[in-house]
């Protein structure tokens, strides 16, 4: 977590909802040296609610209504925690938690939308949908869908009823009549067992707009089919079925309720200002009026004095004023008031590519307005999706080098973290190779040697395996990162078949205020003890500094027998290489820092990186694994070459079989490569028939530098099968059989793809 400047205040967005969006954008393109930023929100892929109408009838797909929220907060410099949270503690200023420390913060802003008010129907909520969340709603659609689709084509009714008489109600019942018409191919004049019916307990359907509107609305939902039964509350459901007031029964095979906004009970008993509507009070400069410190807006809040309909207007609207109270209340500046509009231009889609235009007392409707619903709801999700390319200028005095030495420094002017800011291993060979020789009878290998560990005797045939790492920090959350670094540094412990004992730490810290750096080394250190533990390892002491970037390390301690140690040499003829991980962090974690990964994408690499390598390192000792090493900064190929180096070993390597981390292949493609990718490609020299495959995906994929890589492993070929069904089943899904020796004692090590 590089810091350019101490970090002093610590401001943090609870929620994803469309006022952060902006915020997020503001501290992107505007960053305030001194402030860090953390986004904590449910969900990282969130839907723009405008949009929802289109994709339920068919018109967008998924990825074109979500917002990823990860390359978002990456161009913020903000740190991004999935997490839903259910507690604040305002006395102590401090975020709980529920799988990691609480999160301390200095100023906070909720963002964190709304949802139907089911709990004030007994049933709903066992026996309806919200259409609200969203993304929560999306979810349920498809098999909303699938069973509309078949039980039409069964000749079977399907009965679809929404609660609620709002836009929200009016567009989903549009949306669905259009898409399960469509699906099933029929024609507007056809008769179908198709019902889709409104219920409100108003005396009219969209009250809150115009009469104009009012009345075109209810032609179009007539001329669909759709009805609308009006002053009719409903007071409870149950399995399939709607009870009225004063006894009548619905019956229906889908129930959604679109009813009156709510927010979770938590605000309220966090001792947050409530409005008498159930919302968080704030002022015109939507600040909490009981905190200070405290700010809110979108759906989840009122403000005093000027209520607003719970719309998605307001709260992008809030965005900017939101953003520009954040940094003047954490700079000490006088704040500016929001005055929201009183009428706002509403586009209520009614599912076919048409759509009604409302304000005030104006109203319009038609494709036109369709067209410019499309274009505003367009603009919006690329607004935030397609994000200014970060500067990549070299800080280099003009002169000091030529034109071709600068164009190559300016290709990795973005140096990467993790295993990708390793030092180059030619680099590193030829400054070892002239240290002055002082081994000592005890120490079996010292710096010349290439294994994964040292070996010091240490009486009898007890052998102490030590190793050293650390790596700079790839992601700015101390919590992942210690976990993730800790799990690398003991790998090399457990490539050498040994547990490991007890370690030491490495820390270094960015200069910062006191309250934060204690914060970030109690995450950091806490996380480390807490994977130790999970690995039987001790740790009995260690170093802290200060430093430029957030770094950590562990020199870690294992005892042996001399005879049961598993090496980098030693591969037979015909065994067979076993890798246990994908490929793929080095890529996709430069494409992070660029703001070009998905949140998807990097979740699924940092789990992969966060396993530990303890099972897979025991299934080798107990099959009889030949030879071991862990791939990291190297990548696939430099590891691979040490394993071949001692004996001059020939093997094939079947591209085909190597693991890729979802999104890696992609990444390399666009030619978003790690900082030592260029220094490990040199080791393509050992690769007989290189330019037969130099077009195949996944040969740049062979010097991709891993962190927290598996474990490569050679084994005779008649226990392959057991052992990838063994690591399978020990939590290494993408364990697979990658190569085979094909000779040994030859002119030198090579490898030959296939």
């Amino acid at each position: 977590m590089k810091s350019s400047s101490p970090i002093v205040k610590h401001l943090v967005l609870v929620g994803g909802g469309h006022s952060h969006l902006a915020v997020l954008k503001h501290f992107g393109m505007k960053p305030v040296p001194g402030l860090a930023l953390t986004l904590i929100s449910r969900d990282i892929s969130t839907p723009y609610s405008g949009s929802l109408p289109g994709f339920l009838s068919g018109l967008y797909d998924h990825d074109e209504i979500h917002i990823d929220l990860r390359p978002l907060a990456q161009f913020a410099g903000a740190r991004i925690i999935q997490e839903e949270i259910q507690e604040i503690d305002l006395t102590n200023k401090a975020v709980k938690m529920t799988s990691r420390p609480d999160i301390n913060f200095d100023l906070i802003s909720l963002n964190i939308g709304s949802s139907p008010n089911m709990a004030s129907i007994p049933g709903a909520i066992r026996y309806g949908i919200g259409i609200k969340p969203i993304d929560r709603f999306i979810e349920e659609w498809p098999e909303i869908l699938r069973n509309a689709i078949y039980r039409i084509r069964k000749d079977l009714p399907f009965r679809f009823v929404i609660v609620g008489g709002g836009p929200a109600s009016v567009e989903l019942a549009l949306a669905a009549e259009f898409r399960i018409s469509k699906e099933i191919n029929l024609s507007a004049s056809e008769k179908s067992k198709l019902q889709i019916q409104i219920i409100s307990a108003d005396n009219e359907l969209l009250s809150l707009h115009n009469s104009r509107v009012r009345k075109f609305a209810a032609s179009v939902l007539e001329k669909r089919g759709i009805k609308v039964l009006l002053k009719t509350q409903i007071v409870s459901l149950s399995e399939n079925t709607l009870i009225c007031k004063g006894g009548s029964i619905i019956k229906a095979d889908t129930i959604v309720c679109a009813t009156g906004a709510s927010i979770p009970s938590w605000p309220s008993e966090c001792g947050l200002a409530i409005t008498e509507d159930g919302f968080i009070e704030v002022s015109k400069k939507l600040q909490s009026t009981s905190h200070k410190y405290v700010f809110a807006t979108g759906d989840a809040a009122t403000i005093k004095g000027e209520p607003r309909p719970k719309s998605g207007v307001y709260a992008v609207r809030q965005g900017a004023p939101l953003a520009k109270n954040l940094v003047r209340y954490a700079t000490g500046k006088r704040l500016v008031s929001y005055k929201p509009q009183k009428h706002t231009l509403a586009l209520i889609s009614t599912g076919n590519k048409t759509a009604i235009a409302s304000r005030n007392n104006f109203s319009f409707h038609g494709k036109l307005v369709w067209s410019l619903k499309n274009k505003i709801d367009k603009a919006f999700i690329r607004k935030y999706t397609k994000l200014p390319v970060m500067d990549e200028n070299l800080d280099i005095t003009r002169g000091l080098v030529d034109r071709e030495t600068e164009k190559n420094l300016k290709l990795h002017a973005i140096r990467c973290a993790g295993c990708g800011a390793k030092v180059a291993s030619n680099i590193l060979k030829e400054v070892l190779s002239e240290l002055p020789n002082t081994n000592k009878e005890e120490i079996i290998s010292g710096t010349s040697a290439v294994e994964d560990a040292s070996m010091i005797k240490i009486g009898g045939r007890e052998i102490l395996l030590q190793s050293v790492d650390q790596i700079k920090a790839f992601i700015n959350d101390p919590w992942i990162f210690a976990k993730i670094a800790t799990n690398h540094c003991l790998s090399d412990i457990y490539a050498m078949g040994c547990n490991p004992h007890s370690a030491l730490a490495i820390v270094g810290i960015p200069f910062a205020s006191k309250d934060f750096t204690k914060s970030q080394l109690h995450e950091l250190m806490l996380s480390c003890s807490k994977t130790l533990k999970n690995e039987n390892c001790t740790l009995i002491g260690g170093h802290s500094a200060e430093s430029a970037d957030l770094t950590f390390g562990l020199c870690v301690n294992g005892f042996i027998e001399e005879g049961k140690i598993l090496k980098k040499n030693g591969m037979q003829k015909d065994d067979v290489l076993v890798l246990t991980k994908p490929l793929g962090t080095g890529t996709l974690l430069a494409a992070d820092m660029r703001s070009k990964a998905s949140h998807t994408n990097i979740q699924n690499a940092l789990q992969e990186m966060a396993i530990s390598n303890r099972a897979a390192s025991e299934i080798f000792i107990e099959l009889g694994a030949t030879s071991c090493t862990d791939i990291t900064g190297f990548g696939l190929i430099g590891h691979l070459i040490e394993m071949l180096t001692t004996d001059n070993v020939e093997v094939d390597l079947t591209l085909e079989n190597i693991p890729a981390l979802p999104g890696s292949l992609e990444a390399l493609k666009q030619k978003i490569f790690s900082s030592l990718h260029t220094d490990n490609s040199a080791a393509s020299s050992n690769i007989l028939n290189q330019e037969d495959f130099r077009q195949n995906p996944k040969y740049q994929l062979l010097f991709d530098p891993q962190t927290s890589g598996g474990l490569l492993a050679s084994m005779p070929y008649e226990l392959a099968e057991t052992c990838i069904a063994r690591l399978h089943d020990s939590g290494y899904p993408h364990a697979s059989v990658v190569g085979q020796a094909q000779n040994l004692h030859a002119n030198g090590p090579s490898i030959t793809l296939k």
